[in-house]
């Protein structure tokens, strides 16, 4: 589960670090090919595909441990981990209802845990 649990984290925060080196570069000249080499230049680009393979490695060691269904809840959590990690780099502002549901899905992960 714990491996679950750092793929989800792996893919939400790479999310977010890909976005922020798009935006960063999102005013150039150029088309799709243009935008994908200058971000393919960007440090946080990088990281986040190196996590996207970490999260990867990750699932694949959750896979072979614990029921798939356990899985994919957890990685279902990502879209959590996004909103948290969005709000703290990009200064995205969650409502009370979007940090009410991040609870939720926490709660939800801990009581799948806990079964």
């Amino acid at each position: 589960m714990v491996c679950a649990l750092g793929a989800a984290v792996c893919f939400g925060t790479a999310t977010v670090l890909q976005a922020m080196a798009a935006r960063a570069v999102a005013t150039g000249p150029g088309g799709d090919v243009a935008l994908l080499w200058r971000a393919l230049r960007q440090w946080r680009y990088l990281v986040g595909l190196g996590m996207d393979g970490l999260g990867f490695l990750l699932q694949i060691v959750a896979l072979r441990s614990v029921p798939i269904y356990t899985v994919g809840a957890a990685l279902a959590a990502s879209l959590a981990v996004t909103a948290v990690v969005a709000a703290r780099l990009l200064r995205v502002r969650l409502s009370r209802m979007e940090w009410a549901a991040v609870g939720v899905v926490c709660a939800g992960l801990a009581l799948l845990g806990l079964a």
